[in-house]
């Protein structure tokens, strides 16, 4: 080495905020940032699922630290910010994926349970958007937030009107940051996939026990999964995407949806029938 010359510094690792982190698609997303050397902080409820997680960070090469955190307590969302801005010099990406779910038709769904998915995934987005904003911008080689929505936002499947109602809000909300946050160089996705395993059938309020077998159903046929989804919601990330829609199928049904709406809502309603029975 000549001599007045410094030893390169590493780059400054990337550093991530993933809300649900102790299992299913959270877990996910954190074992595929960890691949890439990123620092990640697992937030969930669940602190045992998320020292899980953890642990399987630092196998995939990653560092990260496990952050208890209720996403309907905007008051828990600013102590998280106070804490990680106190070690981190910058925010990365924010991933909003906390969910849960619930099924019922309209005035058969108990109120309660709308009230707690409303809570739980609406407000999980806008309260970390709202909260982490700020320190997003500040970023100088700009940063990016993932939200997790789903293809009932676009379906709109029958029985399932309090779970489509926040998934849908999910992509508007997005859209809107997407155009809002241009100029301060935050990138936004919409994650927009069909049903895959996660844990969501045993923490799910379901108004009858055929609708879990529909959902139970869903979830043994598919060939989809977590990994695919998180993988698929890192390369957005890389692009700069806004919404990624999986499976292929999911993505022609969308179309469908945008071209001819008649059709679309056909289709929807002879697949419900045919896998529940008709309604009463």
């Amino acid at each position: 080495m000549s001599a007045g010359r410094n030893p390169a510094t590493p780059p400054t690792p990337r550093r991530a905020i993933v809300t649900g982190g102790a299992s299913g698609l959270g877990r996910a997303i954190c074992r595929r940032l960890a691949r890439d050397g990123w620092e990640i902080a697992i937030c969930d409820i669940d602190e045992a699922g998320s020292h899980g997680t953890l642990a399987l960070v630092r196998g995939e090469g990653g560092t990260g630290r496990v952050e208890r955190l209720d996403v309907t307590d905007v008051a828990a969302w600013e102590d998280l910010r106070r804490r990680l801005r106190a070690d981190w010099p910058h925010l990365d990406l924010l991933v909003n994926n906390a969910g849960v779910a619930v099924s019922g038709d309209v005035g058969r769904c108990p109120l309660d349970d709308w009230r707690w998915i409303v809570d739980v995934n609406l407000w999980n987005v806008v309260h970390g958007c709202h909260v982490f904003v700020d320190w997003l911008a500040e970023n100088p080689r700009g940063s990016h937030v993932i939200n997790t929505a789903s293809l009932a936002a676009i379906g709109a499947f029958p029985g399932m009107a309090a779970y489509n109602l926040t998934k849908a809000a999910v992509v508007s909300f997005s859209e809107t940051l997407h155009s809002e946050w241009r100029g301060r160089r935050i990138g936004v996705t919409v994650l927009c996939p069909s049903f895959f395993p996660t844990r969501l059938l045993d923490n799910g309020r379901f108004a009858t026990e055929a609708d879990r077998s529909v959902a139970r159903g869903e979830f043994d046929r598919t060939r989809l999964t977590a990994e695919a989804v998180a993988d698929a919601a890192v390369r957005a990330v890389a692009s700069k995407r806004l919404y990624v829609v999986q499976p292929v199928k999911a993505r022609f049904l969308w179309w469908v949806k945008r071209l001819s709406p008649r059709l679309f809502f056909r289709l929807v309603a002879l697949e419900v029938d045919r896998r529940r029975g008709p309604r009463r």
